[in-house]
């Protein structure tokens, strides 16, 4: 990126010479007073204050200070003159102040800012707009750099907004649980801007937004956005907090690239944060950090889009890169599962560095790295989901055409960042399969078309497993070994549509220390049957409450003291045990039983039906039946 040499070149003539503090107050909303004592301007504005002045700057040992209503307070600072405002001392405000200047802005290195919130904008906002809450910024013409080489402080729920066509920070922003933004763009609207999760909408071409410096907002959310997205710097969005995870948000109209020796982190005392890097191409460069781990579970990476680029709210990458010395973190450090890492690329995704999501160390199981692009290389990419005492979790892959071989033709990490956003060669990526049988993450292959293993895998890692999906064929053509679960399903839509023929050729042998699954177009997966979920607490009388049943069980009530069916079953069951009676008189009387059963045991043997009870000796309990209609 390049600086504006003439605003640099002012910014530190200004240092050396002796300065004013800002003159030429003009009120233009609200109720304002200054006062003047020696280099201290004290400004007392009531909310939504708006003053022009003719200059803004404050000098090394100067003081500003504006005393508002309270830390929700704002007051609007405009300046009509033709001179950038330069800060090399000290401003001060218990509430939100607002430095518009189209000549642009520079925070010195020796600046102090302790404010409850700052706007320093090189693009214009209407007085309409800022007395309504909107945010929304434009330039009405050439518009200056702005740009931090000083401290920017604010208490905890701050807010930092640095806008203009070219925004740098090489000093040091602190928002503690609030939200810092660089914006480069001509026009940028900032929507919502009470809510710490704002969106920010940037309109730009070729502007651009780079850290050199450090942000930190511990707890909160970090923003970059802009044309060109540079961060070689430190973004800290880590959280000592539970249930304040950070977050970090570098979004470019073109190109976001995270450069050696930048750190960028939104780690947890819980979870992990989350970290989005987007853009037409995004990168990963040098010895970059990225880690979004958390104590008790691993956060979320994203890297040109989110899984499988499915997500709209998510912008998609055309060309992503991961360098190999670059290393991405979402762990969960204590307990807790692993988090989730995409590198995702619509054209092409290139990840040769160490991409981590593992489980905790006392419990939990690993978590998913996917790495997905039409066309994929991941040569020497080093992907960890293990779990000490829970499950491994996977590494997913998901391009065009997968041939696992040993023999690899195409671009690797060893030409370099160069060729970090080179164009496809081809629909086909080649997987080493060294790479599958060092693997300690479960591995998930998906293919749009078909999936050829050239050379034999043997991963021999505990309950390591594999699963193989192709939207066509897949070409097993040399020995598969995994210790876990082996899944080949071709004919399959997990990365797209099934082509509706394909097919599994097994000419090589797969061998799972598991159990082996094989689909395809002739043999299609089996669904299990569906459980059948009995209503809680149901009887008869909730699942059929007009049954005669329901009616025989149910119990008089005061509405109903005499039930109808109750009563009709009361006289079946005495005329029974008046006829057991009989029976029983007939039998103590002396006549043979057999006999004393009359036509009953005829009409028994008609209906095929004995009643053994009766010969095994229970004479004296009668026979029942209930019929329910």
């Amino acid at each position: 990126m390049t600086i504006k040499p003439t605003l640099m070149a002012l910014s530190l003539a200004m240092a050396t010479s002796a300065m004013a503090a800002p003159v030429n107050p003009v009120i233009v909303n609200g109720q304002v007073t200054f006062t003047q004592d020696g280099n201290t301007l004290t400004v007392t504005n009531s909310p939504n204050a708006i003053i022009n002045w003719s200059s803004f700057s404050i000098a090394q040992g100067e003081l500003v200070r504006f005393v508002q209503q309270s830390s929700n307070s704002s007051v609007l600072n405009r300046i009509t003159g033709q001179d950038p405002s330069v800060i090399l001392g000290t401003l001060q405000s218990n509430g939100r102040v607002f430095l518009i200047n189209p000549n642009g802005i520079v925070f010195g290195a020796g600046a102090q800012i302790d404010v409850g919130g700052l706007v320093a904008s090189s693009l214009a906002i209407s007085n309409a707009d800022f007395l309504s809450g909107n945010r929304r910024f434009s330039a009405d013409g050439p518009a200056g750099q702005v740009s931090n080489q000083g401290a920017i402080t604010t208490p905890s729920g701050g807010q930092v907004y640095l806008i203009a066509p070219d925004v740098n920070n090489t000093g040091i922003i602190t928002t503690p649980q609030g939200e810092t933004v660089l914006a480069a763009g001509h026009s940028v609207q900032l929507v919502d801007s009470t809510n710490p999760g704002m969106h920010v909408v940037v309109s730009a071409d070729k502007d651009q937004a780079l850290n050199l410096g450090t942000v930190i907002a511990q707890g909160g959310t970090i923003g970059i956005y802009g044309a060109l997205v540079n961060q070689r710097g430190t973004l800290n969005a880590n959280s000592a907090v539970v249930g304040a995870n950070g977050k970090v948000v570098l979004k470019s109209s073109r190109t976001t690239l995270l450069e050696a020796g930048s750190s960028t982190t939104a780690t947890g005392v819980e979870g992990g944060g989350d970290i989005h890097v987007l853009g037409e191409q995004v990168g990963v460069m040098g010895n970059a950090r990225i880690d979004a781990s958390g104590q008790r579970g691993g956060g979320r990476v994203l890297i040109g889009g989110d899984y499988q680029g499915k997500n709209p709210a998510i912008l998609n990458a055309k060309h992503s890169y991961v360098s190999q010395d670059a290393r991405i973190s979402a762990d969960a450090l204590a307990s807790g599962n692993g988090g989730k890492i995409i590198v995702w690329g619509n054209d092409t995704t290139r990840v040769y560095g160490t991409l981590s999501a593992r489980g905790g160390a006392a419990s939990g199981n690993g978590g998913l790295v996917e790495t997905s692009g039409h066309f994929l290389d991941v040569a020497g990419a080093r992907v960890d989901t293990r779990a000490a005492l829970g499950t491994a979790g996977f590494w997913q892959l998901d391009p065009a055409n997968i041939l696992v071989t040993s023999f690899l033709s195409g671009p690797s990490a060893s030409l370099g960042d160069v060729s970090a956003f080179a164009n496809a060669p081809g629909a086909d990526s080649e997987i080493d399969a060294d790479l599958l049988s060092n693997a300690t993450s479960n591995v998930l292959l998906q293919a749009t078309h078909d999936i050829t293993f050239y050379t034999g895998v043997n991963n021999t890692n505990s309950g390591v497993g594999l699963t193989a999906q192709a939207g066509n064929d897949i070409h097993v053509n040399s020995l598969i070994r995994f210790s876990g679960d082996i899944t080949l399903a071709a004919n399959h839509d997990g990365a797209g549509t099934a082509s509706g023929s394909g097919r599994v050729f097994t000419e090589g042998v797969p061998t799972a220390g598991g159990r082996l699954t094989i689909t395809d177009v002739d043999r299609p997966p089996v669904e299990p049957p569906k459980p059948v979920t009995v209503p809680p607490s149901a009887d008869i009388c909730t699942l059929a409450p007009n049954s005669a049943l329901c009616q025989v069980l149910s119990p008089p009530t005061a509405r109903e003291p005499n039930n109808p069916v109750q009563m009709a079953t009361n006289e079946v069951i005495k005329t029974v045990n008046r006829s057991s009676s009989s029976v029983m008189d007939t039998v103590s009387s002396g006549i043979p039983a057999e006999k004393s059963r009359g036509p009953s045991v005829p009409a028994n043997k008609a209906e095929g039906n004995t009643d053994a009870s009766t010969d095994q000796g229970n004479k004296h309990e009668p026979a029942k039946k209930l019929y329910c209609n």
